[in-house]
């Protein structure tokens, strides 16, 4: 049996088997075809001779990223004992290879000791426990693998998920504080007051976001050191902005808050910053908050504030504070999210003005 690309008839075949396998948690009709017409997804089959479905395993891709997640992988009970699961489970970590991704990330019950036994056979090892995380309260494992070899991840990184679609900024400065001060609180009341302190007021549409100088105040007002690169001293993004009053709002909380930097002692680095600048801060112990288009992460054309965790030859790894239901995206999908290196030094210079902007910090010595 070879896999062969799940179509739009298949589905009624597919729901057969999800309920033959899964008692909770299933994915009905619309899913399944919401995901075989999806570009970002690939959901593979394997049947026998008389075209009966046997096996099914559905991948999904993380835009502009090389991370991938095993979102479900079926065998009917009839079928088991044949080695049709390891025969998917390589057969999709081959397809992710081929459209570069570096992680395979998967959940499974705890209770589910034959797939969380396939797993680990395969080189999964366990990421994260994950409570009450099924339908029914059942605990489950997060599970990831390098699928070129395994490199050291670190442990615990602190990740919280913006809980509004204006507050990336603050919860991206909330991880990057956690990890120097374990007493940094990450909940959704220090996230909107630091969005109260580092607001622009407006953007183009709906409510401000938040500027690099407004993180970097909020970020010094709670004791750690802060250093600011701006490829522009210039407040940004005014020339998006069709609205008088709004442009006339935002330069003066923009002048404000670079008033208020220079007061601070802040310092500030004007011109263009390569991936070696962000490799040699990393590598001088600072946590590093990052502007970026993400139009290469979600083809929206918008200013958006991630974590940079690490970096190494091939790719960085970024904190993401964005977690996209409707994607099916969960938490840790955004957590330490590879990026290869050509896609980042594309990602930080924003708009037609290639506007770059990071937010550095470390602990007082």
């Amino acid at each position: 049996m070879h896999p062969r690309m799940a179509e739009l008839a298949d589905v009624p075949a597919l729901s057969v088997l999800e309920s033959q396998v899964f008692s909770g948690d299933c994915l009905n009709a619309r899913r399944f075809r919401h995901f075989i017409r999806s570009e970002h997804s690939e959901l593979w089959c394997l049947g026998n001779e008389q075209g009966v479905l046997l096996a099914y395993a559905l991948v999904l891709f993380h835009r502009g990223t090389s991370l991938a997640r095993l979102y479900s992988l079926a065998v009917a009970p009839a079928a088991r004992g044949q080695g049709l699961g390891l025969q998917l489970l390589g057969w999709v970590e081959e397809r992710a290879l081929a459209r570069h991704v570096l992680f395979m990330r998967l959940e499974v019950r705890k209770d589910n000791l034959n797939a969380l036994s396939l797993y680990e056979r395969n080189g999964y090892r366990k990421l994260r426990s994950l409570k009450h995380y099924y339908e029914d309260g059942g605990d489950g494992w997060r599970m990831e693998k390098h699928l070129r070899g395994a490199i050291p991840i670190p442990e615990t990184i602190p990740f919280y998920a913006q809980t509004t679609p204006f507050t990336c900024g603050p919860s991206a400065l909330l991880m990057a504080m956690r990890s120097l001060d374990k007493g940094i609180a990450l909940n959704r009341l220090h996230e909107l007051n630091l969005w109260r302190e580092a607001t622009t007021i407006y953007l183009t549409t709906g409510h401000g976001g938040t500027s690099p100088q407004g993180l970097a105040l909020a970020a010094h007002h709670r004791g750690f050191d802060v250093r600011l690169w701006l490829s522009d001293i210039r407040v940004a993004f005014l020339d998006g902005v069709r609205s008088e009053h709004k442009r006339e709002v935002i330069q003066l909380v923009g002048d404000d808050f670079q008033n208020r930097c220079d007061v601070a002692g802040i310092m500030i680095d004007v011109g263009n910053k390569s991936v070696d600048d962000l490799r040699q801060a990393l590598a001088a112990g600072y946590r590093i908050l990052l502007l970026i288009s993400t139009w290469r992460l979600n083809r929206n054309k918008a200013p958006h504030w991630v974590w940079l965790v690490a970096m190494d030859d091939d790719y960085a790894y970024i904190n993401d504070p964005d977690v996209d239901a409707d994607l099916d995206q969960v938490a840790t999908d955004n957590l330490y999210v590879p990026v290869s290196l050509e896609n980042l030094a594309r990602m930080i210079q924003y708009g037609s003005a290639q506007y770059g902007a990071a937010v550095l910090l470390s602990v007082k010595s």
